[in-house]
């Protein structure tokens, strides 16, 4: 059990989810409440694990022409929601040609007048990835089963609410020109497709120089080889004895290959039935894989 100063890292879901009822301050909450869009500025606004951090070391390095000068990806790209927790004003201006901000938002929650990215990834992968993410940060690791991250958090819905809802919530916008949609698959087989992509989006007129300044700069190798830039340590930093936490906990966000926990057959039992009872009930979608295929494949990946 891992304490510092009286701090305890939980070990079981039911202290997670209580300490993650405090996630952020009143103060936070009132500064995202009160943000108001200006038609220039991009929301990146992604379910959690779903490539936003990948997303925001794109948009940030195309706007910026390359700058890596920065302490944390969240520093120079705001996160919405917790930005006055990190000491960041979300009203103030940014020096780069338009404003950029991290969100966990559904569209219907956010500032309307701008433009803005979403990434859809599949529930599973979410799931597995946003299990290592708490595993030495929210609790001890080993402490808490993937089963009971399922049930006692993912399925329930995080302090960014569900993954299928953000899916139902952001699929009307999927033709909408001022909304960029993305799968984390296809990103995935076509990187450097995806910064040209987001560049036209952006309606960016960069120089092959530019372009490929920011495909290195947001590629896996890049990211890995700075992960304390894209870590969340400012926020740890900022948050942790606030819930609880000793410091020094783990929370990378780009990590090499390693070997993904596995559900159980009953909890993946039960996320094809959330899947069936809401994204197939509103969309008609019977799987993630056939959502992906029915959205547009502007980066002319292989989906099958």
């Amino acid at each position: 059990m891992t304490e510092t100063g009286g701090l305890v890292r939980p070990t079981s879901i039911e202290d997670v989810c209580a300490r993650l009822e405090n996630f952020r301050s009143p103060d936070a909450v009132a500064a995202h409440d009160a943000h108001l869009a200006v038609p220039d500025d991009v929301y990146i606004s992604t379910y959690s694990k779903s490539g936003t951090t990948w997303m925001q070391q794109i948009v940030h390095q195309l706007r910026s022409g390359g700058d890596t000068d920065f302490e944390e990806i969240s520093c120079v790209v705001p996160w919405l929601e917790s930005a006055v927790d990190m000491g960041i004003d979300p009203h103030a201006d940014q020096p780069y040609p338009f404003r950029a901000f991290k969100c966990h938002l559904l569209y219907r929650d956010l500032p309307k007048g701008a433009r803005y990215i979403t990434v859809f990834r599949d529930p599973l992968k979410v799931l597995s990835s946003f299990y290592r993410f708490f595993e030495g940060w929210w609790f001890e690791p080993g402490s808490v089963s993937i089963d009971e991250f399922a049930t006692g958090l993912y399925m329930q819905g995080s302090a960014s609410g569900r993954h299928w809802d953000h899916l139902i919530d952001w699929w009307p916008q999927v033709e909408s020109p001022d909304t960029l949609v993305l799968c984390y698959e296809d990103m995935v087989q076509a990187p450097d497709k995806t910064v040209e992509i987001v560049a036209e989006f952006l309606q960016l007129n960069l120089s092959e120089k530019g372009l490929d300044s920011a495909r290195r700069n947001a590629s896996r190798e890049h990211m890995l080889r700075n992960s304390h830039q894209f870590d969340e340590h400012v926020l740890r930093d900022k948050r942790d004895h606030f819930w609880g936490l000793p410091p020094g906990g783990s929370s990378g966000k780009v990590a090499g290959k390693r070997n993904a926990a596995e559900p159980s057959p009953a909890t993946l039992k039960q996320l094809d039935h959330i899947w069936s009872d809401t994204v197939e009930r509103a969309l008609g979608y019977a799987s993630y894989h056939e959502l992906r295929c029915a959205l547009p494949n502007v980066l002319g990946v292989n989906r099958d």
